[in-house]
């Protein structure tokens, strides 16, 4: 039996510092524990002493000298090792975080800041409505990337407020899950596969969801193109070291946020970070679709992936395409449109180089009628007479273009205004003679009128491209662009800078789905190509900060990375494994446990 003064011998004062959620400030509060208090204990002590009639269920205490959360419970202060000394925080586990997604749209919804980030990216892709969360990952975003936009914010005399879509009634708050019926294998469709609309099946569980039917519109829907002067303002990679650098960025997924020093409400970036895309389905996936075809979108806008021109055309055509549908409020008719709609949208696709309308501000308002304007060469076949075409101001407004002689006496009278209302446009283009035109027939009443337009752009051949893929309806569009991306010499690769152990220069690694490259980083020219098929084992020399790699017949590699952290490399490796042992049964759940075996790095 132990007296009372051997007690407070035994006893010392342990200071809890307190994050109340309804005051400003922090608090600390002293307990008289014991080494052989278990940290329930703690903190039923400390909501005691606090006194305060809420749910304190979601908090729990962070030992900030060791950056680590007291999540075991049933475990005692002496077996965590903490003493008189410990600052403790008594803290919500859950807490405000504002994603970038693929598609540049803010969102802010509440996270678990005391769950590995592997766990928390499943809970915000539950949110999301995004099924095949072991695709994304959280990314911390360089100094690099905010570098422009701070600039030209600086010059900005109007403060810039953002739109940002406030999901803070999120189910993980409370610990529940989103409706295990959108992973179920015989789940109703949640999605119209053609247009990616919100079936009407759904709305019940819209109703329980923070992602309203609205939101979700938000989410699936492609945002309005931005313009030449915007795009210019965003950072983009120039070199290999440049892309190297972006994607040092990747939080650790075998962590928590807290762990890794993200604070709350701070901006993250939610990227596909595994270009293994596995069982893309319409009925499902309006928003993963989506959000994946605006991640392949900016990486070919801002060039982080090279393409030729002849692919350029049709990721513009399909662009295009996309951006009209997703704007348009008759998106579900447009299989049935008139063909006066049809010529309307082959010619409107001169707006991505036209000046008369910038594109966000031109597609605003889907009720104003688009206006295109631009300078325009304009020839019509006469007997006797040599073929000269000859420069006007052209205006293309509903079904009627006309044209001026110049921009000046743009608000007068034109020189003729035609009527296009059921007239046949063919692309006039000669690749080789740099000649990019337009035949129009105009119906009059004796028959068709002749007449060529000539432009200085490409902005023809991309005409051309798109009349492929005038009917296709928009879901189907976007996969379309998802696979043409995918068909790139460059898909899917992820650049390090690394020094290859015995080599006296800095080389760039490239990470892909299937395979690891070695690449000179002064010329860009692949050295060495590893198959994941060939490896035997890898891990990671901590101390030296080394990834070591074993192929088959006994070749190994090894090599230090210079523009991020070891672990992160290590885990894509192990990551895109863990992703070839995926299955089809859509009611399978992840072995949580075999992605943090194969990406931890420990054995």
């Amino acid at each position: 039996m132990l007296s009372s003064t051997d007690f407070t011998f035994a006893s010392w004062e342990l200071v809890v510092r307190v994050d109340h959620p309804n005051e400003e400030q922090q608090k600390d509060v002293t307990l008289r524990v014991s080494g052989d208090l278990h940290v329930g204990g703690v903190m039923l002590k400390l909501v005691e002493q606090i006194n305060i009639s809420q749910d304190w269920s979601d908090f729990a205490l962070w030992w900030e000298q060791k950056h680590c959360w007291l999540l075991k419970t049933h475990w005692t202060l002496d077996k965590y090792g903490v003493q008189a000394d410990a600052k403790l925080l008594f803290t919500p586990q859950h807490k405000m975080l504002r994603l970038r997604l693929p598609n540049l749209k803010m969102v802010r919804l509440r996270v678990s800041f005391s769950a590995v980030v592997f766990k928390a990216v499943s809970d915000i892709c539950k949110i999301l409505n995004i099924r095949r969360s072991e695709e994304l990952s959280l990314l911390k975003p360089s100094g690099d990337y905010f570098k422009k936009k701070k600039k030209k914010d600086k010059n900005n005399k109007e403060p810039i407020i953002e739109d940002i879509l406030n999901l803070e009634s999120s189910p993980t708050a409370s610990g529940s899950s989103v409706s295990p019926g959108l992973y179920s294998k015989t789940m109703t469709p949640i999605y119209d596969p053609i247009n990616g609309t919100p079936a009407s099946s759904t709305m019940t569980w819209f109703s329980d969801s923070p992602l309203t039917e609205q939101n979700c519109s938000i989410l699936a829907f492609s945002q309005p193109p931005q313009s030449p002067e915007a795009l210019a303002d965003m950072y983009q990679p120039r070199s290999l070291v440049d892309k190297a650098k972006l994607n040092a960025g990747w939080l650790d997924s075998s962590r928590s946020l807290m762990e890794q020093g993200i604070q709350e409400d701070e901006q993250l970036l939610l990227r596909f970070k595994y270009y293994s895309f596995f069982d893309l389905n319409p009925k499902y996936d309006a928003v993963r679709i989506n959000q994946l075809y605006e991640q392949a979108r900016w990486a070919i806008l801002l060039e982080e992936i090279d393409c030729t021109e002849e692919e350029m055309l049709i990721f513009a055509a399909l662009q295009y395409h996309i951006s009209k549908l997703s704007l348009s409020a008759e998106t579900q008719d447009f299989t049935g449109e008139s063909e006066a709609d049809e010529i309307e949208a082959a010619l409107s696709n001169l707006e991505v180089t036209l000046e008369g309308g910038k594109a966000d501000s031109l597609l605003e308002d889907i009720t104003d009628i688009p206006k295109l304007a631009d300078n325009l060469k304009l020839f019509r076949p006469k007997k006797l007479l040599p073929k000269a075409f000859k420069q006007y101001w052209f205006i293309f407004k509903d079904t009627s273009i006309a044209y001026f002689k110049n921009k000046e006496l743009e608000q007068g009278e034109p020189l003729e205004k035609l009527n296009l209302r059921g007239c046949e446009v063919v692309p006039d283009v000669n690749v080789a003679g740099r000649k990019f035109g337009i035949k129009l027939l105009i119906p009059v009443a004796d028959g068709m009128n002749e007449m060529y337009l000539r432009c200085d752009h490409l902005a023809a051949r991309i005409l051309e491209a798109h009349q492929n893929v005038a009917q296709m309806p928009l879901v189907e569009a976007k996969l379309r662009f998802i696979q043409a991306w995918q068909s790139l010499p460059e898909f899917g690769l992820t650049y390090y800078l690394v020094r290859f152990k015995g080599s006296k220069k800095d080389d760039i690694l490239g990470v892909s789905y299937n395979r690891l490259i070695k690449i000179d980083a002064a010329t860009g020219i692949p050295v060495t190509t590893w198959r994941f098929t060939n490896i035997k084992q890898w891990n990671v020399n901590w101390e030296t900060r080394q990834v070591v790699i074993e192929f088959d017949q006994n070749v190994f590699t090894a090599f230090t990375c210079l523009s991020a952290d070891c672990k992160i490399v290590h885990e894509y490796i192990g990551g895109y494994i863990f992703l070839s042992t995926r299955s089809k049964d859509q009611n399978e759940t992840l072995d949580e446990d075999l992605f943090h075996k194969l990406t931890g790095g420990q054995d």
